[in-house]
């Protein structure tokens, strides 16, 4: 090649051609398990793929598809969370049972290394694909279907399914298909879509007693946040008290949310996925018998709204309590504003003040420095007054004083003005402002 391949092409391109039910010629029998597969095995699910394979295999594979037998085939495929296996292979009514797990063979074989997998199983699916309906109700009555849960209807033109979505004593679901003359191609598009259907529906399901395990626990967070919210209206608790008790709440929300949000989101995601293969499926219902349609719709989007309605709740409660704190603290925010006006207030009046005694105490010191001036010059003029009789000490002192003083206010008055003269304005008011 001489262009430059971007290194996640082959990747994105690979991608579009997953998910491929294998090709399966009636009669037939399939084998699927769902499992969620944590970190802590990841290595034993390679290890097991790789003995299956014989080979090394690549980490990163989302993909397989192994030859266990000559007519025993093994799908595997990695979901976001959920790993798919699905064992296929010829059915054989003289080899074996219907509806028992085989006993003997390849097929049995791949079917007991696909259960010996590890992970939790969250679906588990026996399929059988007949020829025509003749065929298919012949295993329908062995299959032992509840009457009441019994489902079955048209896929597409010519398909015809049979199941009740129970749990069997095996462990598995059972699913009976009859091919009516589809294609290939039609009939393995058709199985693959039922059972993405069964499987997301199950995952998806899976966010139900999340749900009803978190509604409790949301009852119990609004009973509190409204008598909180009764209190805030009150005047028997303190700021102080009602803010820890709305923080409080605020982090046990939080901490549901994060508990429920992943799983929640999950549920509806693969809720969009299910109402997606339903539509694809084309179903046609058949008289007297309940379609997979109405399953659905009957149980299976309650559920989901259930969870939808808990996140919306959730969120509902949550934005509550945020506007019973933001309203908290500007109460509290106005309060402080409040006390640090009166407390400036207080310090403005504590500085006129100040500044009122400072004037009176330069008054007091003009007078004392005139006072102790006049002592110091009495000296040396009644010095004079007895060397000349005629000079009057006391006549100059009493013209001197008032000199004196007033020369002393206004050298004050210059002292502080000096300095003084580099500070704002509204460290030294003036004089006129008092």
């Amino acid at each position: 090649m001489h262009f430059s391949e971007h290194p996640l092409r082959r990747q994105i391109v690979n991608e579009m051609h997953l998910r491929r039910f294998p090709r399966l010629d009636p009669p037939a029998v399939a084998y699927q398990i769902v499992r969620l597969v944590g970190d802590a095995v990841q290595d034993e699910e390679w290890d097991a793929l790789e003995r299956c394979s014989g080979a090394s295999l690549d980490r990163g594979t989302r993909h397989l598809e192994l030859e266990w037998s000559e007519r025993c085939r093994i799908g595997w495929e990695k979901h976001s969370e959920a790993i798919t296996t699905t064992v296929t292979g010829v059915h054989s009514a003289t080899e074996q049972e219907p509806w028992t797990l085989p006993g003997v063979g390849p097929l049995a074989a791949a079917v007991d290394w696909m259960t010996c997998l590890p992970g939790h199983v969250v679906r588990a699916t026996q399929i059988f694909i007949v020829t025509d309906d003749s065929g298919a109700e012949a295993l329908a009555q062995r299959a032992g279907f509840h009457p009441s849960d019994l489902i079955s209807c048209l896929v597409g033109e010519k398909i015809r399914i049979w199941t009740d979505f129970r749990i069997h004593d095996e462990g598995f679901g059972r699913l009976i298909i009859s091919a009516n003359g589809a294609g290939d191609g039609e009939l393995s598009r058709s199985i693959q879509r039922l059972q993405e259907l069964g499987n997301y529906r199950n995952l998806s399901l899976l966010g139900l007693p999340v749900a009803r395990a978190g509604w409790a626990r949301l009852d119990a967070i609004e009973r509190d946040l409204d008598e909180t919210g009764r209190a805030l209206v009150g005047t028997g608790q303190s700021d102080d008290m009602l803010l820890a008790s709305l923080s409080s709440l605020t982090a046990r929300l939080l901490a549901l949310s994060s508990e429920t949000d992943q799983r929640l989101s999950a549920t509806s995601a693969y809720g969009k996925i299910v109402t997606e293969r339903l539509a694809e499926l084309h179903v046609r219902p058949i008289a007297d018998h309940q379609s997979l349609g109405d399953f659905i719709g009957r149980r299976f989007y309650p559920a989901v709204r259930t969870c939808r309605d808990f996140q919306t709740r959730l969120a509902q409660i949550s934005l509550r309590a945020a506007q019973f704190t933001a309203l908290l603290r500007a109460r509290i925010e106005t309060q402080i504003e409040n006390q640090n006006a009166r407390l400036l207030a207080s310090v403005d009046r504590s500085a006129r003040m100040q500044l009122r005694l400072q004037h009176l105490v330069e008054g007091l010191s003009a007078i004392a420095v005139s006072y102790y001036t006049l002592g110091l010059v009495s000296y040396p003029l009644k010095a004079i007054e007895k060397l000349v009789p005629t000079f009057s000490a006391t006549l100059v002192l009493g013209a001197f004083a008032p000199l004196l003083c007033v020369g002393a206010f206004v050298a004050m008055a210059q002292a502080r003005k000096r300095a003084t003269r580099d500070l704002p304005s509204a460290v030294h008011p003036a004089r006129g402002s008092d």
